[in-house]
């Protein structure tokens, strides 16, 4: 049940506020931003295929709407930046990956910028430097944003907590291998070095002096495999022989968070919900803690 006047009370909003004490910054902006942004994804996708002799008019087609949709792409970016600033900020495990997903994120969607003109993709064009733009993205940017959701999420699913030193060590060096892995393509690749090579470059002129790179980034990858080792085990312990999780164990405002942890029974919660404020009641003044749950007067 909920009283007149409560709107969205959207729990996908819940882990960054939780952890920086603090609402949201730019709400709405944020909103009108996606929307766009996944609008405009629709018309975009031919700037993979500047060099395919689509002629100039569709080049410049697409060029155009590539810039446009780097518009939306930083209001979102923006917004998330901003959110930090003021905020009393818990640097656990699940904050320190949604943290990481910021730079990470916006360093993938910056690199691209230079491959969506079409004068500039020319030489970028199936290089290194394009491996190393799209893994910003998909690696460090959506898979550091999905061991915050585990972190943050495990204890209301299992009902237990995952132990915070053994997180740390799973997420320091997978920060540090992800960024060898991925950092040093954009040399290679700003040097011309192809993504296909018959012998991987070594009788390239272009591709003297940034090979041994090569040996860097696969022991990147090799660190980056073992930094999840850690991640494997704490799951697995975890469920056995982790620490209960209250109902609230992060502090948070929304609504799940009143259900017992784990959910039990026929709609997950146990007794009736009222709703009787918005998600973002931080610092309450008057209020003893320095949240105020959305289910507690």
């Amino acid at each position: 049940q909920a009283e007149a006047g409560i709107r969205d009370s959207s729990t996908s909003r819940g882990l960054g506020d939780v952890y920086k004490r603090q609402p949201l910054w730019g709400y709405k902006s944020l909103v009108y931003a996606i929307s766009f942004l996944g609008f405009m994804s629709f018309i975009v996708w031919a700037h993979h295929m500047f060099l395919t002799g689509m002629g100039q008019t569709m080049s410049a087609f697409f060029q155009l709407t590539t810039m446009i949709i780097s518009i939306p792409s930083v209001v979102v970016l923006t917004a998330f930046f901003i959110s930090l600033w003021g905020g009393s900020i818990r640097f656990n495990t699940p904050m320190l990956f949604a943290l990481s997903f910021l730079p990470m994120f916006g360093i993938g969607g910056l690199t691209g910028l230079p491959l969506g003109v079409a004068a500039s993709d020319i030489y970028l064009h199936d290089t290194y430097y394009v491996i190393g733009h799209f893994h910003y993205v998909v690696a460090p940017g959506t898979l550091f944003a999905l061991f915050a959701g585990i972190y943050y999420w495990f204890p209301k699913i299992t009902g237990r907590k995952l132990h915070e030193g053994m997180g740390k060590l799973h997420f320091f060096p997978s920060f540090l291998a992800m960024n060898g892995i991925f950092m040093p393509m954009f040399i290679q690749g700003l040097a011309g070095v192809s993504r296909r090579l018959a012998d991987g470059g070594q009788s390239y002129a272009h591709a003297s002096g940034v090979l041994e790179w090569n040996e860097f980034m696969s022991i990147s990858a090799f660190c980056l495999g073992l930094a999840q080792l850690p991640f494997i085990v704490n799951i697995i312990m975890s469920l056995f022989s982790g620490d209960k999780a209250s109902r609230n164990p992060w502090d948070s405002t929304t609504i799940e968070w009143a259900a017992p942890s784990p959910p039990v029974g026929h709609g997950n919660f146990d007794t009736p919900i009222n709703v009787y404020h918005s998600a973002y009641e931080y610092s309450v003044p008057d209020y003893k803690e320095d949240f105020k749950p959305q289910f507690e007067k």
